[in-house]
């Protein structure tokens, strides 16, 4: 990264502006020891909560969209719905690679368990600029019941689609793999594992999760569970691939009770109990089961690849609303 090279820094926001106010703070604080130049782009994902009086109105930015604010002022893209936080995120890249040029992009949560003093590491991790850089988790501060149900999901997720996936959405963009990168779909359902499948260059760096600057974390057990859901999505292909094995795999096991058990009836001398048969009934039932089913994951593996896919450099612009400039007072 060079001294003058100028940093968009992307979060989403849904009604939580007052921790945003303080992440801005932070990180005006962090980049006035810094060369580079920086840019705050908040991302409204349709918040239903008004931006408080202390942001001061600069001026509404017209397309197309060639924005330079002051040292200090942040921008807003206001969506036209909320989408969520990762197709947010998703929204906000793709405009700021279309529209504003970037050499690099910061995604990170406006709430300050991605904390801003942590941004030189991400810089400083890779030196020719080639490669993204994630914030790897060392730490985090939910309860332990969070902690345990997440490490849960890791080893789900590990088992459906392969990947081990320990990193969130804290991640440094550099301008070419930024250009590539919002025509990977996969990132509009789940950020980081679209990353993943994207097969660009990464790396990580070890961090710890800070730590919310107010109120509760917004990630409760329903959202972990879309979370996750959102995250085996990105690996829709390589997930039914593997059920679909494990269904023929049971099949075969099936099929093979299911020939010994009625073989030993006929054709051996050994006395069967009479519930045998209510257990050959249901190996049956099991091996019609697995064969409906093996169809049903062929079909939709064959249905997914002929559907056209949503793509985040051509499509983001359907759901953005204005782009809007604002001055903080602390």
């Amino acid at each position: 990264m060079q001294q003058n090279d100028h940093i968009y820094i992307v979060t989403p926001v849904y009604n939580d502006w007052e921790c945003f106010g303080i992440l801005h703070r932070e990180i005006r604080e962090v980049f006035a020891d810094m060369p580079q130049s920086y840019t705050l782009l908040a991302v409204n994902d349709g918040s239903t909560v008004a931006i408080p009086p202390h942001f001061e109105w600069i001026a509404a930015v017209e397309e197309p969209y060639t924005a330079e604010p002051a040292p200090g002022d942040v921008l807003v893209l206001d969506l036209q719905r909320n989408l969520g936080h990762q197709k947010a995120i998703t929204c906000g890249i793709s405009f700021v690679d279309r529209y504003l040029k970037p050499d690099y992009v910061i995604v990170m949560d406006s709430d300050g368990e991605d904390r801003p003093s942590d941004i030189p590491a991400l810089i400083g991790a890779d030196a020719d600029g080639s490669r993204i850089v994630f914030a790897q988790r060392r730490s985090r501060q939910e309860s332990r019941l969070f902690r345990y149900m997440y490490r849960v999901y890791k080893i789900v997720f590990r088992l459906l689609s392969g990947y081990v996936i320990s990193f969130g959405n804290f991640v440094l963009l550099p301008r070419e793999q930024l250009s590539r990168l919002v025509y990977i779909s996969e990132i509009w359902n789940h950020f980081p594992g679209g990353i993943m499948r994207s097969r660009l260059p990464y790396i990580s760096v070890p961090i710890d999760r800070g730590r919310r600057y107010r109120g509760r974390s917004k990630m409760s057990m329903i959202a972990l569970v879309q979370h996750g859901i959102s995250s085996i999505t990105v690996n829709t292909d390589i997930v039914s691939v593997r059920l679909l094995l494990f269904s023929v795999f049971l099949m075969i096991v099936t099929f093979v009770l299911f020939c010994g058990l009625i073989g030993i009836r006929l054709f051996s001398d050994y006395a069967i109990p009479g519930w045998t048969s209510s257990i050959a009934v249901g190996l049956l039932m099991i091996l019609l089961q697995s064969f409906f089913f093996s169809l049903l994951l062929t079909f939709m593996v064959l249905n997914a690849r002929v559907q056209r896919n949503f793509i985040p450099a051509l499509d983001f612009k359907d759901y953005v609303r204005s782009l809007t400039q604002y001055r903080i007072h602390d």
